[in-house]
């Protein structure tokens, strides 16, 4: 028999088992169906041996370095795209049951078409869109059609590696007789050119790139975050809707469900940084609306 130790804790204050929730794991698939991975009862069941992708992604340095200067000099960093695995329980009380809830959750787990990883703390819920792997097959030791479980190993890719806080939105700035924004000062668009404003907070750690939502009608549109201003080239009628993302990674913009981004433009989008709040800027005239919306990229689930 091979000898246990135990030892006791240190003494500190009594620890309530309410302080202690656990973490929420969940799936979204591309067509929308969900699954709870951290609810044994659901039969699809997570485990942590093994698991990866709640931490921090890969991330490269660069640097150079000159002979006779000692050290080197940074030039930046990059963080690759995430990988993630799962070890997932995948069980039932019979063999039909059993084959329907397999096939239905890898159903869900595509190498182009992304799901939704979700993590749920009880305080904040973080996300990461995340598309099958595919380089493995899985081995069968035993029938699961007969034990009525299977333990198989799920390799995703997160191409975009950050886990997304929840979006955090201003706006909108609109005509005099609409609700003014968020109950504040009546930052609003009218009939003269007028400017409106307000800060908004990145509490992420890298830059977020925030995406414009502008409803005619309107004309001389600036549009601004922090220092830099970007102008609309073009006036907005009765019932537009212009959507402007401003992400380096798939800059676009679309008038009415239509690409409009070659018409705006070489234009420098700025971002929010990370641990700041910085000032928008907004000047149009007309009785059309303006939003602004970004989301936070953190590095960790939690």
């Amino acid at each position: 028999m091979t000898p246990y130790a135990l030892a006791s804790p240190p003494v500190g204050a009594p620890t309530g088992a309410t302080l202690w929730r656990g973490l929420a794991l969940t799936w979204e698939g591309p067509s929308g169906e969900r699954w709870d991975l951290t609810r044994r009862a659901g039969g699809i069941l997570l485990t942590a041996q093994g698991l990866e992708g709640l931490h921090t992604p890969r991330i490269t340095k660069y640097s150079s370095s000159s002979r006779g200067v000692p050290g080197n000099r940074p030039r930046g960093w990059r963080a690759e795209a995430r990988e993630v695995f799962w070890p997932i329980f995948v069980w039932a009380d019979g063999s039909d049951e059993w084959a329907k809830r397999m096939g239905d959750f890898f159903d869900s787990i595509h190498p182009e078409n992304a799901g939704v990883w979700r993590a749920d703390t009880g305080e904040q819920v973080r996300s990461l869109r995340c598309t099958g792997v595919f380089d493995s097959t899985h081995k069968y030791s035993y029938d699961p059609f007969r034990t009525g479980w299977q333990l198989y190993g799920v390799a995703l890719e997160a191409h975009q590696p950050f886990w997304e806080g929840e979006p955090i939105e201003r706006g909108p700035w609109q005509s005099a007789n609409s609700k003014p924004f968020f109950g504040g000062p009546p930052l609003h668009i009218s009939s003269s050119s007028t400017f409106g404003g307000a800060d908004i907070p990145n509490p992420g750690d890298v830059d977020a790139y925030g995406t414009w939502d502008v409803r005619g009608p309107l004309t001389d549109i600036t549009l601004g975050v922090g220092e830099i201003r970007n102008v609309i080239p073009f006036p907005m009628n009765d019932d537009d809707v212009l959507v402007i993302d401003t992400d380096p990674r798939a800059p676009s913009a679309t008038l009415n469900g239509s690409d409009v981004t070659e018409d705006l433009g070489l234009q420098r989008w700025a971002p929010v940084p990370p641990g700041e709040s910085v000032p928008l800027f907004v000047s149009a005239v007309g009785e059309g609306s303006i939003r602004f919306r970004h989301t936070p990229l953190f590095f960790r689930a939690f």
